[in-house]
């Protein structure tokens, strides 16, 4: 499908944005950089055709759905398991309990890709109450999956997993390829792009599922005196409304 704007950036924005892919889904064919004239004669948009890549997705969604399937049985688990006594020295078993924990999800993140093809190795490095898992692998698409889905629900069920193993808060994030920051880069012009169009069209856009983290990038750029971004629904699939307030 073809796609214009002001730029090549802005067409290729209002794309994605559209089709609701990333930018690592598609393939873009510059038709025209675009004209700005002279005082305003002559002007010409830029022009961009976007082909949204096909070949995985049948795959990835067999992988997603699969993960998404042990996300609820992770969940209604947990939800069954008896609490703790909160009496014990939590302070004395937090240095072991993190580097077992680490281990175990490690291990578990592993045999999860194993058993969807995916060969990878995880490096782990921990910061503070953040625990970062980096794949390198040959294979970033599948581990990625569409709309960054497959990263998403394994960064769930690792969370899920490490939880259970140590009582004080750490957050799990998982990358592959600088992913994440290549993401958050896209969803700043993703929202930025439909704050304009919700304020412009005076309607609303509805985007796919995506982690809290991701969805506070969204309400940074999206909220405003015009324009308002809300969460609807449930983890994992917790999306965002873009809409523009109306007096």
């Amino acid at each position: 499908m073809r796609y214009s704007g002001e730029t090549v950036d802005a067409a290729l924005s209002k794309g994605l944005a559209d089709l609701g892919v990333g930018r690592d889904q598609v393939e873009v064919t510059v038709i025209s950089e675009g004209r700005k004239g002279f005082l305003g004669i002559g002007r010409k948009p830029a022009e961009v055709e976007i082909t949204v890549l096909e070949s995985d997705d049948q795959i990835d969604d067999q992988y997603s759905n699969q993960l998404e399937d042990e996300i609820t049985a992770e969940i209604h688990e947990s939800e069954d398991e008896p609490v703790e006594d909160s009496t014990k020295d939590e302070t004395a078993m937090e240095d072991e309990s993190i580097d077992d924990a680490v281990q175990a999800v490690g291990n578990y993140l592993d045999d999860i890709i194993s058993q969807l093809g995916i060969d990878a190795e995880i490096s782990v490095t921990v910061d503070r109450r953040n625990v970062y898992f980096d794949f390198d692998t040959d294979q970033q698409g599948l581990l990625i999956g569409k709309h960054g889905r497959t990263l998403n629900a394994l960064q769930i069920l690792a969370q899920a997993c490490f939880d259970k193993q140590v009582k004080r808060r750490y957050r799990l994030i998982l990358d592959v390829g600088d992913y994440r920051e290549r993401r958050r880069e896209e969803l700043q012009r993703i929202a930025a792009d439909l704050a304009e169009r919700a304020i412009v069209e005076r309607r609303a856009f509805k985007l796919g599922p995506m982690p809290a983290m991701e969805r506070k990038i969204v309400h940074k750029i999206a909220s405003n005196k015009h324009v308002k971004a809300k969460s609807h629904g449930n983890d994992p699939y917790r999306y965002i409304v873009i809409a523009p307030k109306f007096k």
